[in-house]
């Protein structure tokens, strides 16, 4: 069987998902050992004018490869019309515009001749963005992982013309490698194997979305008990690393959802872990300790060493848990870092027209005199030439080695990517106080010199190529931001945060909003729309008009909250099991998700349970609350063995439990 933990371990991505039922990985194993003995199929010439058909869609990631000289398709009737047609198998290729290593299999293997003519003569091959179609990454994520035991990107995938898939992976070097299947050879196998048993690859196929589909079947909770609420805080005890913070072992994602539950938990165990990874955090070098912000998660289990894109997500919800523990204790630096979080994004991720662009790449230019040399990280790790330069002064710098951690030989931790190797990664090293006593400084004068330090580094840092930005502006994310900013202002009492969540939600609902046929778009980019919204947009920007209805009582959000709450039932709601599929019943997909576990984000269900709550309360429609109760019963039941997995459901148990009483016993 394919093995794809080589090439998934040189990207460091892995999804946290349920392991698969033997039944399926067998399944998968016919197939793949399908693949493994046939002999590749001969090449064929190239046709057409590759890419050509991205170059015009809103997707900065999909216009990144319209110039390969493989024959691109976005996501769409014409390219299965076509697979159809001509009766071939669908080459599906799922990324994201930050993604290191999507980047590395597009100059690999999408640029490669050889590779585009395997492509162009034996598959009909369609590019996604995951961010602007999350329901098809959650779909063809499952299959993943349901054959692979993880999952991760660049998906890659192959399926029958209708888009059912019958193998998948993840990133695949173009040639065989180090323990690594290539992808040519791949290709080959794979067209040979459609052309000798097409239709028993399609039958597996068929038998392989089925089983998929079981694995996401449940039981809704009976009753809402105490012990999802106990049982999720003996597996946040059990998963809490104690040395560094965080939930299990690296990589480690901020998990924003899971350190709001535990803030306005009344454990008070659960109030210290989330306090000592949110410093932890702060600390490391998944911090911008110069320009603020977070980058994406850490490769390390002390976060000091990131993937360094920069989400707008990422940035919304890590300033709110860092308002949640300034409200739970009112010490001021999580305050500051809150503060500081917010105001990179408002300085670096707004558009000028309003609304905040998706996310800053991890990958630049090393420098400008080298702009095709492209390097992870290159704009934020620092050479040892590199901080001399940047500060000539000896006395200063010593003070920089010592807050930073810096060393002539570089400071990445022993398992980082190699490409880091010898290079510098700012993080905390020293407290200030460390600092006043190493240095014989008083806290002023300490204050002072990391100012200096600072002020330095960011002017060298500024002179080098910046990370390319992805600006589709995501209505979901910018949901996310509204709220944050919303709650920035009443807790720091600062107008200007108030008055740029308002400004956001306006442009969103400006650009992204049918208001006549209260149709949400997903995203929004140099006046194009893209595609209609899936549950996570509407629950996302609800939550956000909700929160401006709660800061300056405005009608206008609540009511617009209210269409949206009710578009969501609409399109979204299960009424049979209760709770939220991800993509509405018109999708057409193989498989119609329905996320119950928070991951990074709040799921669409998660964020449902608390509008419908609130709505509820504030238009006293009973149909409100018995949705949000039927939904917490679902996750519960979807997720009965891992009750951690739904903090941001959790976070409304006490009264969940509460209404359902209530609704037995009028």
């Amino acid at each position: 069987m394919y093995s794809l933990s080589s090439g998934l371990s040189r990207s460091g991505l892995r999804a946290r998902f349920i392991p698969a039922r033997q039944p399926w990985r067998l399944l998968s194993l016919v197939l793949a050992l399908a693949f493994m003995g046939l002999p590749g199929a001969p090449d064929a010439a190239v046709k057409g004018k590759g890419g050509w058909r991205l170059a015009e869609t809103s997707s900065p990631y999909l216009r990144m490869h319209r110039d390969n000289p493989v024959e691109w398709y976005p996501w769409g009737e014409e390219a299965l019309a076509r697979a159809r047609a001509e009766n071939k198998p669908l080459f599906i290729s799922i990324g994201y515009f930050t993604c290191h290593w999507c980047h590395v299999m597009e100059r690999e293997s999408f640029r490669n001749p050889e590779i585009a003519r395997l492509l162009n003569s034996g598959f009909i091959s369609i590019k996604v963005d995951r961010e602007q179609r999350p329901d098809l990454d959650a779909a063809y994520m499952s299959f993943v992982v349901a054959t692979q035991g993880y999952g991760g990107w660049p998906m890659t995938i192959l399926a029958a013309p209708d888009g059912t898939p019958f193998f998948g992976g993840t990133y695949f070097p173009p040639d065989d490698r180090e323990g690594s299947p290539g992808f040519a050879p791949l290709l080959r196998k794979a067209r040979v194997l459609w052309d000798k048993d097409r239709r028993n690859v399609v039958e597996m196929s068929r038998q392989a979305a089925q089983q998929v589909k079981q694995t996401l079947v449940a039981t809704p909770l009976v009753k809402l008990t105490n012990e999802p609420l106990e049982q999720a805080r003996r597996q946040f005890r059990a998963q809490f690393d104690p040395h560094d913070g965080g939930f299990g072992l690296a990589p480690k994602f901020p998990q924003p959802a899971q350190l709001l539950f535990l803030l306005q938990d009344d454990d008070r165990h659960g109030t210290e872990m989330a306090l000592f990874t949110l410093d932890r955090m702060a600390a490391g070098g998944i911090h911008d300790h110069l320009e603020g912000g977070f980058h994406r998660y850490a490769t390390d289990a002390a976060w000091r060493t990131p993937h360094f894109e920069k989400m707008l997500y990422d940035q919304a919800l890590i300033a709110r848990a860092c308002l949640a523990a300034f409200h739970r204790t009112g010490d001021k630096k999580y305050a500051e870092v809150a503060r500081l979080t917010l105001d990179f994004a408002l300085e670096n991720m707004r558009d000028a027209r309003g609304g905040f662009h998706s996310a800053l790449g991890a990958d630049s230019a090393v420098s400008v005199k080298q702009p095709q040399r492209i390097e992870e990280g290159a704009y934020y790790v620092w050479e040892w030439k590199s901080l001399r330069r940047a500060i000539p002064d000896l006395a200063l710098r010593q003070w920089a080695i010592a807050r930073y951690g810096l060393k002539q030989d570089g400071n990445v931790v022993d398992g980082g990517p190699v490409e880091l190797a010898g290079k510098n990664i700012l993080y905390v090293a020293r407290s200030e106080a460390e600092l006043a006593e190493l240095f014989g400084e008083n806290p002023a004068r300490v204050r002072e010199r990391l100012a200096a330090v600072n002020r330095l580094l960011l002017a060298a840092r500024r002179m080098r190529p910046a990370p390319l930005r992805d600006d589709k502006i995501v209505t979901a994310w910018n949901g996310y931001m509204v709220t944050a900013l919303a709650e920035a202002g009443q807790l720091l009492e600062a107008p200007r945060y108030r008055r740029a969540a308002a400004e956001t939600a306006r442009f969103i609902l400006d650009k992204s909003y049918d208001q006549k046929r209260n149709v949400l778009y997903r995203d929004w980019r140099a006046g194009t729309r893209g595609v209609r919204a899936f549950a996570e947009d509407y629950a996302a920007m609800a939550e956000a008009l909700l929160a401006l209805h709660g800061l300056d009582g405005n009608p206008a959000w609540l009511a617009t909250a209210r269409k949206l709450t009710d578009a969501q039932i609409a399109h979204f709601w299960d009424a049979a099991d209760g709770g939220f599929y991800g993509a509405g019943a018109d999708s057409g997909l193989w498989l119609r998700a329905k996320p119950a576990a928070d991951n990074v984000t709040p799921s669409p269900s998660a964020m449902a349970v608390g509008n419908l709550l609130r709505l509820g309360r504030l238009t006293g429609a009973k149909d409100y609350t018995e949705k949000a109760v039927r939904t917490a019963a679902w996750q519960g039941g979807v997720l009965r063995e891992t009750p951690e997995s739904m903090p941001y459901t959790l976070m409304h148990w006490p009264l969940l439990m509460a209404q359902a009483r209530g609704a037995k016993n009028p």
